[in-house]
């Protein structure tokens, strides 16, 4: 079982010295003046728990909780409290095995740092109360209770009561892990709303990218060209820095040598020194120690020679008092036998004296015997008389209760009629009170279900907007996702049209300075049947260019030759092809299957190109076959020119060629349908968009009623919720009231049965009054006749004693006479053996006085002898000494020349390590730089120096390594002519990737979120569910063993807990307490001393059920009176068997209960001291 064994405070308020309190089994009180320090005790327990509050510890600030000095004791910069606990077996958060004894400490510095630790390790202060979670060694428990702690209990609102179930039910971690859960499950609802968000804008960021494909050839030949030239100039600067950084390493290397070198010989110097420091300490120790010992030895001397003259002294003193003792036995020796004639005459004139005291006797006890027989006659009569007053005395006696008992019985009744009225009273106004109630609930209740009524429709129109919205959503969903399709088959019809435009564009010439109009290709149309045929036939002119005339042309062949560019072709506008016209063609009719028409015919012409078609197409004849194309050619129709459907082409010379061509006019036309197809997907995107717009104003506004609705049933479910409270609260307080109904007609009941046995026991005491008073009567007449008969009776016994009277007048002195004689002859035999007696203690004294002057004789002797020892031993001891004094001066001056010697090799060694820190310097910014290079060219061409060989690089590549200026101007022309293609975005493609990945990575993330969701919300159900179960079990024992406690400390009464309506997770607790002899009220109406002991009742039976290992009472105690407190202190006493308790106290009786007491006192003003006392051993520890 867990167990406090102590707690350690160091500069804790007013204990500002380290001080240990150990605790045992049973009860340890803590008593002390007021202001001394006893409540900082308990202040530490709270504090060391992880108290945060310096209002709890009576604080301002927690820096108070800091020894702030006094008059001798500076403050301390640190307070500390360290608390050791046995019987704790669970897993400790700092991991380290548990041996079951771990030990808390609390630091707290004037910085306002403060740590936590557990067995010397830091941790949380979590971990902390992990360990103490549910052992009842918890702030919020019942564990530690001041005195106005225990009048909260009853002062609280019941929601606040809780914690005493709470605690019994041993729920409260159930209650924090609720509380983890909720707060987590809060933390993934609103992730999982801004991940939602996030979600959104991510698919919305993946729809709007347009797939546009990359005009790379181009970019990536004049990219890759500049990243060799880049890389090139990079391997040039590289290189250089990589000589002068190994030149530089050189030189570094060799200063670090001598800085290992000098460093070395420092430290051996240093290893020296320190030896020698060493050696230096442990002569001055030895030097020291043997002063220590002369000074020993002196010291020694002195007190001998001290010793001896003492001695001296004593020896003349006792032989003086032996003198003086031989002069007094003479005397007394003297005196006895002057005592022993005058004893002789004593004896003789006593037995004369003794001879005539017996005949005065014999005549005395003569009258005696007459006098002794009328008083005995007189005694019986006055014990008689006294018997008869004693009786009389005691009717009266019982008359007078009789009569009080009567009265008080009639006040009693009177006061019966009072309360009788009250009760009534108090009846009325509960049953008012009641009805009132019962107003206020069906109004309450009325209230509740329109409010409720209001809420379903509130509902009902809300999940209709929701699923008109969930439908708008899914329309949306599904245009976006069209819209999305729409945009790639724009994007990948975009790509393949820039593609065929840039294959295009490739087979046509591209000169500076000539204005080109056309291409072939531009000027006119043909039907797909008759592209391969028209392609064939044309060849290479399709790709020729179409100048203003017969000089652009001249001078662009001039161009090309001079700049030796690759072959082109070009058609001056203004050509005039007439010998076409003279041409003859062959029978063109349907008749001759084999022939499909002249080229010219079958193609459309662009407007104003006519002449230029003619000389192209003006003698082309379209076959279907080849076979047809030769019979038309030997036909002497040679002078044209024949070509069949499939490329296949017969000139005029005879020469056939055949082959796939590069299907150029394909392209185009692919071209023109991939205009037109774009443009019309581009128009039903447009549309699109509208409707996508229309329909996400529609979701908008459905978001903002949706919005509008949850705002109105929020407010609608608040204000249901508190008409709900507003019931809950009625209806407890009804319950409330309905219970002191029962109490009031339970106590009117009783009243009743008190009232009429108030009047029966009236009727019997007035009947037995009335008896007593008659034989009261008779007592008196009998004591008048015996009064009479004693007075006759002492007249005679006055006349015998005077007569008597005279006979012991001469008797007595007599007997003076004789008694006189006989103290004398005791006083002379006392004085004899009183002498005798001082004789003997004489002879022994002085046998023993010459005892002590041989014994002291002695003594001197061997004193003398032990100081002449002494004296020869500190003069060795001043010698060495001496020696000891130089051989130290020897080795202080070794060691100041070594101080020298290691300042030397220092200051060499700091002069190497500053060149050694400048070359670093330079070694560094050589590195940073060729770094940066390498940096460069790996985050801009993703290529690491270090791998490029220089057999890798280009010919041209070298002649720029030699040549820099012709490298950078090459790279300058390269970069203009990138920069002349235009942006080209290559990394949409990668951008879609990573949104697509991301989109992955967020879609698992909220799956897992709902499901983290769905485990929060399943766990916070099994806790509710198991806390449920503990709750009622522990309510049950609570108040079945609170009703015992309470009837136990007040002697009788009535007392229960009421569980106030509602889910018991959550509901109140109100406490019905009725002290014996008193009607039911309101627990503010009762007495101090009542309040403590329903509180203390409630903390009892808490105990009961679920026992602390430790309670810390602090003066609860002190509102009680001595029976409360007898009961108080037996109640403590049974409970101790299982707890430590732990009780700051002012009471006597509660002191006496205790095995152990500290006291605490303050000696010196703001510092406590301790004193610890065990009480079964009854010895101060």
């Amino acid at each position: 079982m867990m167990r406090i064994e102590r707690i350690e405070t160091i500069g804790f308020k007013s204990f500002s010295d380290k001080t240990v309190f150990n605790f045992h089994p049973g009860v340890t009180a803590i008593v002390g003046p007021n202001g001394c320090g006893k409540s900082n005790i308990v202040d530490a327990f709270r504090w060391v728990l992880g108290e945060q509050s310096a209002k709890s510890l009576r604080g301002e600030k927690m820096e108070e909780v800091i020894f702030s000095g006094s008059s001798s004791k500076k403050p301390k910069g640190m307070a500390e409290v360290n608390l050791i606990v046995s019987g704790v077996y669970s897993e400790l958060p700092t991991g380290e095995p548990n041996s079951g004894e771990i030990t808390v400490t609390r630091r707290l510095y004037r910085s306002g740092e403060s740590e936590y630790l557990i067995n010397k390790i830091p941790c949380r202060l979590k971990d902390i109360k992990d360990i103490f979670l549910d052992t009842g060694l918890e702030l919020k428990t019942y564990s530690i209770l001041e005195q106005g702690r225990v009048a909260e209990v009853l002062n609280s609102k019941p929601q606040d009561r809780r914690f005493l179930v709470e605690e019994a039910a041993g729920v409260m971690k159930y209650k924090i892990r609720k509380a983890e859960a909720l707060q987590k499950l809060e933390a993934s609802r609103s992730n999982l709303q801004r991940l939602q968000d996030i979600i959104a804008e991510v698919r919305r960021q993946i729809n709007s990218i347009d797939r546009q494909a990359r005009r790379a050839e181009k970019y990536k030949k004049l990219f890759n060209r500049i990243k060799d030239i880049e890389i090139g100039i990079a391997v040039r600067d590289s290189n250089s820095l990589k000589e002068t950084l190994s030149s530089l390493k050189s030189s570094y290397e060799r200063l670090k040598a001598q800085e290992i070198e000098y460093s070395t010989k420092l430290s051996e110097i240093e290893a020296q020194i320190e030896r020698r420091r060493i050696n230096h300490i442990e002569q001055e120790k030895a030097i020291e120690e043997l002063m220590l010992k002369v000074h020993s030895t002196e010291k020694e001397i002195t007190e001998g020679e001290g010793r001896i003259a003492l001695l001296k002294s004593e020896y003349e003193n006792l032989k003086e008092h032996a003198r003086k003792l031989n002069l007094e036995d003479s005397e007394l020796r003297s005196k006895k036998t002057s005592m022993e004639v005058r004893l002789s005459e004593l004896l003789q004139k006593d037995a004369d004296l003794r001879l005539d005291a017996r005949n005065l006797e014999g005549n005395l006890e003569t009258h005696s015997e007459s006098f002794r027989n009328l008083e005995e006659d007189i005694w019986d009569l006055e014990e008689a008389l006294e018997e008869e007053r004693k009786k009389l005395f005691e009717k009266a006696e019982s008359v007078s209760i009789l009569k009080n008992e009567i009265s008080n019985l009639s006040s009693q009744s009177d006061a019966i009629n009072r309360k009788e009225d009250k009760i009534l009273e108090d009846r009325n106004a509960i049953k008012e009170k009641i009805t009132r109630l019962a107003v206020l609930t069906e109004e309450a209740d009325a209230d509740f279900l329109v409010l409720n009524s209001e809420l379903e429709v509130s509902f009902r129109a809300k999940d209709e907007v929701l699923k008109d919205l969930n439908n708008k959503r899914e329309d949306l969903k599904i245009e976006e996702e069209a819209l999305y399709r729409g945009r790639e088959e724009i994007a990948a019809l975009t790509s393949r049209l820039d593609s065929l435009k840039e294959l295009d564009m490739d087979k046509r010439p591209a000169l500076k300075g000539i204005n080109i109009l056309y291409y072939v290709t531009d000027i006119f149309e043909t039907q797909p049947a008759y592209d391969i045929a028209i392609e064939a036939v044309l060849g290479e002119k399709l790709t020729s260019a179409i100048l203003d005339n017969r000089e652009a042309v001249k001078k662009a062949l001039s161009i090309i030759t001079g700049n030796k560019i690759s072959r082109s072709g070009f058609i001056p506008a203004d050509i005039n092809p007439m010998s076409v016209f003279s041409l003859r063609f062959p029978d063109l009719s349907p008749q001759n299957g084999g022939i499909i028409g002249k080229a010219i015919d079958l193609i459309k012409v662009k407007e104003g190109f006519e002449n230029i078609a003619l000389s192209l197409f003006g003698d082309v004849v379209i076959v279907n076959d080849l076979d047809t194309a030769y019979d038309l050619w030997q036909n002497n129709e040679s002078q044209h020119c024949y070509v069949t459907l499939h490329g296949e082409v017969l000139d005029p010379s005879g020469h056939a060629s055949g082959g796939i061509e590069k299907g150029l006019l394909r392209v185009k036309r692919e071209i023109r349908d991939l205009d037109t197809g774009i443009r019309e997907k581009k128009s039903s995107m447009l549309a699109r968009e509208d409707r996508i717009n229309s329909v996400k104003d529609s979701i908008a506004s459905m978001e903002d009623a949706l919005l509008a609705l949850t705002d109105d049933i929020t407010q609608k479910g608040k204000a249901r919720d508190e008409v709900k409270s507003k019931i809950n609260s009625l209806a407890q307080e009804k319950t409330r009231y309905e219970k002191q109904m029962e109490y009031v007609l339970i106590e009117n009941e009783e009243n009743l049965k008190e009232k009429e046995k108030i009047q029966n026991n009236s009727n019997e005491k007035t009947l037995a009054l009335k008896s007593l008073e008659d034989e009261k009567q008779a007592l008196d007449v009998n004591i008048k006749k015996m009064q009479n008969s004693i007075t006759h009776k002492k007249a005679l016994l006055e006349s015998l004693r005077a007569e008597l009277t005279e006979t012991r007048l001469s008797l007595t002195a007599l007997r003076g006479k004789i008694d006189a004689l006989t103290k004398e002859h005791k006083g002379l035999n006392t004085s004899m053996v009183e002498i005798d007696k001082k004789l003997e203690e004489i002879t022994k004294e002085q046998s023993m006085l010459q005892e002590g002057i041989s014994q002291r004789e002695t003594e001197i002797r061997e004193k003398e002898q032990a100081i002449r020892d002494s004296v020869i031993l500190a003069q060795q001891m001043q010698s060495e000494f001496s020696k000891m004094k130089e051989s130290l001066e020897i080795e202080s001056s070794n060691l100041r020349q070594m101080e020298h010697q290691r300042k030397d090799t220092a200051s060499s060694l700091e002069s190497v390590r500053s060149e050694v820190s400048q070359l670093k310097v330079k070694k560094t910014e050589l590195s940073l730089k060729l770094e940066h290079i390498k940096d460069t060219i790996k985050n801009t061409y993703s290529v690491t120096l270090d791998s490029i060989e220089p057999a890798t690089l280009e010919e041209g590549d070298e002649d720029s390594l030699v040549n820099p200026m012709r490298q950078d101007n090459d790279l300058q022309s390269l970069k203009e002519q990138l920069q002349a293609i235009g942006p080209v975005n290559l990394g949409t493609l990668e951008e879609f990737e990573e949104l697509k990945t991301r989109y992955e990575f967020l879609s698992k993330q909220q799956a897992d979120l709902v499901q983290s969701i769905d485990s929060l919300e399943e766990a916070i159900s099994k806790i509710n569910r198991t806390t449920r179960k503990k709750l009622e079990e522990a309510f049950e024992s609570l108040n079945k063993k609170f009703k015992e406690v309470f009837t136990l400390l007040f002697g009788g009464g009535k007392a229960e807990l009421i569980l106030l309506e509602g889910d018991i997770l959550d509901a109140g607790i109100d406490i019905i307490a009725q002290p014996p002899g008193k009607n039911l009220q309101n627990l503010s109406l009762l007495s101090g001393g009542e309040k403590a002991l329903v509180a203390l009742s409630v903390l009892f039976a808490g105990f009961m059920v679920k026992p602390t290992p430790l309670c810390i009472l602090d003066e609860v105690d002190a509102p009680l009176d001595e029976s409360n407190t007898e009961r108080f202190s037996g109640m403590i006493n049974s409970l101790s068997e299982n707890i430590q308790f732990i009780i700051v106290t002012h009471n006597r009786r509660t002191m006496e209960l205790a095995d152990y007491i500290y006291g605490i006192t303050m000696e010196e003003a703001g510092v406590s001291r301790v004193v610890s006392m065990h009480l079964t051993e009854e010895a101060v520890q």
